[in-house]
């Protein structure tokens, strides 16, 4: 009996001690897996959103159907409107700066209609101002931080811009239009967050600066001996998106 009390002292005691053990372990809090390095470098491609708001002027050099009687030939445009397209995005790392290049195209529909702008002889008469489509293609730099990344870009910008007057009653439907595609500079910037290794979303906005034309074309409604000119002044976009960007490729 002494023996087997022994033997039960020796197993109980190496059973206490197991248990022990383990609960030691259990209750030692396990060390965090580490997380894998933000990587931002790679390819990226994806849809954008925004508002954007752009100032320019129309000035009438010479006379015509339209700045007779009294001869006021300029006035301001504010255009405004919404735009949407898509970007394309190459980013290279090297420890927390972030360099690359964007091309981002958009159709957008930024609109401005004047009425009555010249005399009050034609009170009708309408005057529209739109910017139609516009691209940029820039340079980025930027500096990431965990699964952000602050920017900056800047570079070539090319706008599609439209010009439309027509004589409303008492006049006789004269119709002149000219379009522009205008070239100039962009710069602006933005902020981004790593929402998953190949999702990224952010916002931007951009400063565009396009340079004004001068454009001659015959109008509607009345003889060609009646020539439309429209200088065009340079134009001031302002435009703030919403961004997401997919990456196709894990570098």
């Amino acid at each position: 009996m002494a023996k087997l009390a022994a033997h039960l002292v020796s197993i109980l005691a190496l059973t206490c001690l197991s248990a022990a053990a383990v609960a030691d372990g259990n209750a030692r809090p396990s060390a965090a897996p580490s997380s894998a390095p933000h990587n931002w470098s790679g390819l990226y491609i994806g849809p954008q959103v925004g508002y954007g708001w752009a100032d320019t002027g129309w000035t009438f050099p010479v006379d015509s159907y339209f700045t007779l009687p009294d001869g006021l030939r300029y006035f301001d445009a504010d255009a405004r409107g919404t735009f949407a397209g898509g970007h394309i995005t190459w980013n290279r790392q090297s420890g927390p700066y972030v360099f690359g290049a964007e091309l981002a195209i958009n159709g957008a529909a930024l609109r401005e209609t004047r009425v009555g702008a010249f005399t009050a002889l034609f009170p009708n008469d309408r005057f529209d101002t739109s910017l139609e489509a516009y691209g940029t293609l820039t340079g980025r730099l930027g500096y990431a931080h965990k699964d952000f990344l602050l920017y900056t870009s800047g570079g070539f910008a090319r706008g599609h811009a439209n010009f439309k007057a027509v004589s409303g009653p008492p006049g006789g439907g004269v119709v002149g239009l000219v379009k522009q595609h205008l070239n100039g500079w962009t710069l602006g910037g933005g902020l981004e967050y790593m929402l998953a290794p190949d999702i990224v979303v952010g916002i931007q906005y951009d400063y565009i600066r396009l340079y004004g034309e001068v454009s001659q074309i015959a109008t509607t409604g009345t003889p060609s001996s009646d020539p439309f000119v429209l200088n065009t002044d340079d134009v001031s976009m302002h435009a703030v998106s919403a961004r997401l960007s997919l990456k196709l490729d894990r570098r």
